[in-house]
């Protein structure tokens, strides 16, 4: 096998690995409230949402891998360059997965793309523009999560007591509501995240061409087999997770208490803010919107309704994830130009 085959393959399979932990990691995402909330029985749940996770990048298209293949000069990008970054998200999601902490792939894989970037090409590798477009999404879509779930809750509170239901009817009504808000956020976690991973692979198969990938994508078209290969890697990674309850008791569990209602409330409220962010090519964290969507929820009863201990616990790490990453990935880079 030739270096530069090996190295492609390396790319490939980073690639691949990273989307199956972003699916492990994030698949509480989707089913933390619906099985906390005994609307699902949880292997069911997560075979529910592995499904939508592959359906979803399938069907929204590659709007968010052009975005995150836009942040670097990618006709000057290395197989070293991608590897490095990958490596770095890879070990934050390890990492936390181990600390039950949910924070976001995304913002991990960005890190570590500027990380890497900044050791190989310096400042003028980066496209500045590109990623102030993506750091803003990232900042207020935990917002708007936090927004849109207080907000959804509201709402079917003022249903529910319009139409004089007390708990019980409520809970069994929302139940079988949340198979269809859980895989909506399935389906729009699968849209926006595997997408991502899409694009650092063609970072490197445009780099080959010494094109952008705007410009590899309108002269040669999105790799079919990248797209597919993507949402199988994301989707394995989300059915994975019934062999870990560590991150889905977090969110479920112990950062505000869920009734059915919550649980639709915080999956709709989340789906609609990823949803539009798929549709505008925005790369956003799932995990920071459906924690913020879950928080809002919890706020409908007040602060008390909030776990607050655990809440910081998540903001810090999330302030961790950036720095983290970026400095794993470029030594990671380091390492690699030595190595190979």
């Amino acid at each position: 096998m030739s270096l530069e085959t090996f190295l492609f393959v390396a790319v490939v399979f980073m690639g691949l690995l990273f989307d199956v932990m972003n699916g492990f990691h994030d698949g509480c995402n989707a089913v933390s409230t619906v099985i906390y909330t005994g609307a699902l029985k949880p292997r069911t749940a997560i075979a529910l949402s592995a499904t939508f996770n592959f359906i979803g990048p399938l069907v929204m298209g590659i709007a968010v891998a052009r975005t995150i293949g836009g942040v670097i000069n990618a006709s000057d990008a290395s197989a070293h360059l991608v590897i490095a970054a990958l490596f770095g998200a890879l070990v934050w999601d390890f990492l936390t997965w181990i600390w039950a902490l949910p924070v976001s792939s995304s913002h991990a894989l960005v890190g570590g793309l500027l990380g890497a970037g900044m050791a190989a090409m310096g400042p003028s590798g980066i496209i500045w523009g590109k990623v102030i477009l993506v750091f803003t999404s990232l900042v207020v879509s935990p917002f708007l999560g936090l927004f849109t779930g207080y907000m959804v809750m509201l709402i079917t509170q003022r249903i529910v007591k319009r139409v004089k239901w007390d708990l019980n009817k409520a809970d069994k009504f929302y139940k079988r509501m949340q198979i269809l808000s859980a895989s909506w956020v399935s389906f729009s976690h699968g849209s926006n995240d595997a997408t991502k991973v899409m694009g650092m692979i063609v970072i490197f198969i445009a780099s080959s061409h010494q094109l952008s990938v705007d410009a590899y994508v309108d002269k040669f078209g999105f790799p079919i087999w990248v797209i597919i290969s993507s949402a199988a890697a994301m989707a394995l990674g989300t059915y994975l997770d019934y062999k870990s309850f560590r991150i889905i008791r977090t969110v479920g569990e112990r950062l505000c208490q869920l009734h059915p209602v919550n649980g639709f409330s915080a999956e709709v409220g989340g789906a609609v803010v990823i949803q539009l962010a798929s549709l505008l090519g925005l790369p956003v964290s799932t995990t920071h919107i459906i924690t913020s969507s879950v928080t809002g929820t919890g706020l409908r009863a007040g602060l008390a309704g909030v776990s607050w201990k655990v809440f910081r616990a998540i903001i810090l790490a999330w302030v961790v994830t950036l720095p983290f990453c970026a400095g794993v990935a470029a030594g990671a880079y380091y390492l690699l130009n030595i190595w190979l």
